[in-house]
């Protein structure tokens, strides 16, 4: 029988190599764009609150 699954994920093991190589890839353009929208992309970061973490997987839980 055939595994139809990845055993491991190399996206998040190798997180910071993928984001090396990207910005390596990028053309002058991209980079232009990508630091004119740096900081807009900065402001939607969001650190929500340990008790809406905790709210929201309660929720998936009760879905099960």
């Amino acid at each position: 029988m055939d595994e139809t699954f990845t055993k491991t994920l190399n996206a998040l093991a190798n997180e910071a190599e993928m984001n090396r190589n990207a910005q390596e890839n990028l053309d002058a353009d991209e980079v232009i764009f990508y630091n004119s929208i740096r900081a807009n992309l900065d402001l939607l970061v969001r650190k929500p609150k340990v008790q809406t973490i905790h709210q929201i997987l309660d929720y998936s839980k009760s879905l099960r």
